[in-house]
């Protein structure tokens, strides 16, 4: 899908004179042709979007300025997912390349890019959607971080029962996303770096871009503090599933103390062996009974003496 934006935020054809902002979800190979034609570029293949190399992710070509990033979005409806996102700059207009869907790039009242509509050019479209990135990214760190904490209160919480098989899932859902969130500010640093040395050409603000810079930083040290705190509620979760099969462990070893003695002695009495005579007095069975009371409490004893429970 092509769609073309001029100043304010308002869609016009592809070939308009006025047009500010050529953003491309999933394109076809139509529409990036008429992008081509219109701007005299050459548009990243998704095999070259998903390369990591710097060599193939930021560069200069035709006058133009080619980087990607990993940025989180959606396909359709579904859980974030991270995926690469290319900006372009030539002759003062921005190309964007993507097949996910950030909330940067929605342009509409009340969103992170709101701010699209005051762009001038294709530079400062791109910074608002950085911009809109950034906030995005800080946004779901947050959200993780509160995740976390109200999953770290329950587990520890002695008077809550939680069930820890849930906690273990969610606990691999906040840590996978705050993975994808360090990845994502990780590209946008690199990504960074490299415009801040390109920004003369280009129209990008040094200003600007070194504030943003100071942002993704931050962000991602608060995602680098997160790894150990959410490594080390997984291994309490993880010790308390072992602590709990430990228990049930306990529980059948009980079970056994208690009820195989007194199978052993059963079949004993039940033999038909003519030496066993006194099985077949009056006081046999009495004593059968005694012997099948006395063997479990002796084991329990023993088993309470060495402190096994």
């Amino acid at each position: 899908m092509l769609r073309v934006f001029a100043s304010g935020g308002s869609e016009v054809a592809c070939e308009s004179g006025a047009a500010l902002w050529y953003d491309l979800e999933t394109p076809t190979d139509e529409e990036e042709s008429d992008v081509e034609a219109a701007l005299g570029i050459d548009v990243p293949t998704p095999d070259e979007r998903a390369a990591f190399e710097d060599s193939a992710r930021y560069y200069e070509e035709n006058e133009s300025l080619h980087l990607t990033a990993t940025l989180l979005g959606r396909r359709e409806e579904g859980h974030l997912i991270s995926g690469p996102v290319s900006f372009i700059l030539a002759k003062g207009k921005l190309v964007t390349v993507r097949q996910v869907r950030p909330r940067a790039f929605e342009i509409g009242e009340k969103r992170a890019s709101a701010r699209v509509t005051s762009a001038q050019n294709g530079a400062e479209v791109m910074l608002a959607l950085l911009d809109g990135a950034a906030e995005r990214l800080a946004d779901v760190l947050a959200e993780a971080q509160r995740d976390a904490n109200a999953l770290s209160a329950r587990v520890f919480d002695e008077t809550d029962t939680i069930d820890l098989r849930t906690a273990l899932r969610d606990l691999g859902r906040i840590g996978a996303l705050a993975a994808l969130v360090h990845d994502s500010l990780s590209s946008m640093q690199r990504l960074l770096v490299y415009a801040r040395a390109s920004k003369g050409k280009y129209g990008l603000v040094d200003a600007r871009l070194s504030a943003l810079a100071r942002d993704v930083n931050e962000l991602e040290r608060i995602a680098e503090q997160m790894q150990p705190r959410l490594s080390y509620l997984q291994d309490a979760v993880l010790g308390l599933i072992n602590a709990a099969q430990t228990n049930v462990l306990k529980a059948l070893s009980l079970a056994t103390i208690a009820f195989v003695p007194p199978t052993l002695i059963a079949s004993i009495f039940g033999m038909n062996f003519d030496g066993m005579t006194w099985f077949r007095e009056p006081w046999g069975p009495w004593v059968g009974v005694a012997m099948m009371f006395a063997a479990p409490a002796i084991l329990f004893g023993i088993a309470k003496w060495r402190k096994w429970f």
